[in-house]
């Protein structure tokens, strides 16, 4: 297998430039995930033996005509209408090719055609997904995926008796599809909070809302990135979002 993947514009180019669209599930289908975001990542040595993956979260409020804003305090809830922010929860995921019942698709998987995307959740999922990894822990185990809901979302996770992910890092065959697979998920774990929400100041959310722009006033601050084995302080609250 060479070294290098072939695109064109238009044809094989939905990766380059920009970035990526947030994993969203179609209704009636399945699919299978494998955490790729763990402690050594940004080494290229994902350690799938943590206790769990690595998730970035804030409180946010999604403002029409903004986005989704880190909420600092009373005058974003304001801004954004009133309502209560609510938890955001961002990770990196392998979405490996399937039919729409979840099975693998192995000619697809043997091209290479995997996507690496960022998985944008809520708090009872990162709920339901923690109680999973209790007893299937991710590193070493893939879970299904089902939509029952496209607009909301809904959906239940399943987990499987194996991780594709750790197949394929321990195999010698794989090393260009692990390679490029991690190349991804470095580039989208470094830009998750684009996706999570923005921190802005409220002057100059004010300008966006007024049509002036606002992008001065955007303030940078310190990501904190968290696993699921210390995640107690994160999930405080959460259920009563």
């Amino acid at each position: 297998m060479s070294g290098y993947k072939e695109f064109t514009f238009g044809e094989g180019d939905s990766g380059v430039g920009g970035k990526s669209k947030p994993f969203k599930a179609d209704a009636g289908r399945s699919y299978r995930v494998s955490f790729i975001w763990w402690k050594g990542l940004s080494d290229g040595k994902p350690d799938l033996d943590q206790a769990g993956p690595v998730f970035v979260g804030e409180d946010a409020n999604f403002i029409p005509n903004v986005g989704y804003v880190i909420n600092k305090g009373p005058e974003y809830t304001k801004l954004a209408g009133g309502e209560a922010p609510r938890k955001r929860i961002g990770s990196v995921i392998v979405v490996w090719p399937t039919d729409k019942q979840g099975t693998v698709d192995k000619s697809a998987l043997a091209r290479g055609d995997i996507e690496v995307l960022p998985w944008i959740i809520s708090g009872d999922k990162f709920v339901s997904l923690k109680a999973i990894n209790k007893e299937f822990p991710f590193g070493h185990h893939d879970f299904t995926l089902s939509c029952t809901d496209a607009q909301f979302q809904k959906m239940t996770f399943t987990p499987c008796r194996d991780s594709l992910l750790k197949t394929l890092i321990a195999s010698p065959k794989a090393e260009t599809i692990v390679a490029d697979m991690i190349a991804k998920a470095q580039n989208i774990s470094s830009k998750i909070m684009d996706h999570v929400g923005r921190e802005m100041t409220i002057q100059a959310i004010r300008e966006k809302l007024a049509g002036g722009g606002g992008g001065g006033g955007a303030v940078a601050g310190p990501v904190e990135t968290i696993s699921t084995g210390d995640i107690d302080s994160l999930v405080d609250g959460m259920l009563d979002s």
